[in-house]
């Protein structure tokens, strides 16, 4: 930590509030965890190595999201419970309003034909994607047999019969952990 005063008397929840908001803004997608400590580690140097560590294996220990877990310990450790709160706020406000906002605007314009065209396009690509990903399994030599089949069977359920997405998932990934709890035993 940075000075002699504690990080609790140095930090205001404002402007934890307004780091934590620009890391909802840019971090969406993924990877949230290491966007925290690059930003308060590396960049703020609000919170040391060591105690940014220290935190993440307590997040490992609970379940749920890295990067929120992470926010949370971080505005634990520098404001307490205020800054825990104000930290997970932070970092959620802007994707609850971006989810919001784009949930409005797809209640608005639902019923025109050409919002179904470009969905059935995003779907698409989607399948694309899937069976991008099996072949460059097979192109790397560590095919197993059942992700190739689990892809399969999205790639022709969506893609061929037109089943919705949804449903699919809610039964392939049951399989796809059974299929991989099964592998891990001896």
């Amino acid at each position: 930590m940075m000075g002699d005063q504690p990080a609790m008397a140095r930090i205001g929840l404002p402007t934890i509030f307004l780091a934590f908001l620009r890391l909802g803004c840019i971090s969406f997608g993924g990877g949230t965890g290491a966007w925290v400590y690059r930003e308060m580690v590396q960049r703020r140097g609000w919170v040391d190595e060591r105690g940014f560590l220290a935190d993440m294996a307590l997040g490992q220990s609970l379940p749920g999201s890295n990067g929120i877990k992470m926010a949370i310990l971080v505005g634990r450790r520098l404001r307490g419970g205020a800054g825990a709160f104000i930290a997970g706020f932070g970092l959620l406000a802007a994707p609850f309003a971006i989810i919001l906002a784009v949930g409005a605007v797809y209640g608005r314009i639902a019923h025109h034909h050409s919002v179904h065209a470009v969905l059935e396009g995003v779907a698409a690509a989607v399948v694309g994607l899937s069976l991008s990903s099996g072949i460059d399994a097979i192109a790397r030599g560590t095919p197993e047999v059942s992700s190739i089949a689990i892809a399969a069977v999205t790639v022709l359920g969506v893609g061929v019969i037109g089943w919705p997405i949804l449903p699919v998932v809610l039964t392939l990934a049951p399989v796809s952990i059974g299929i991989a709890w099964a592998r891990s035993r001896p």
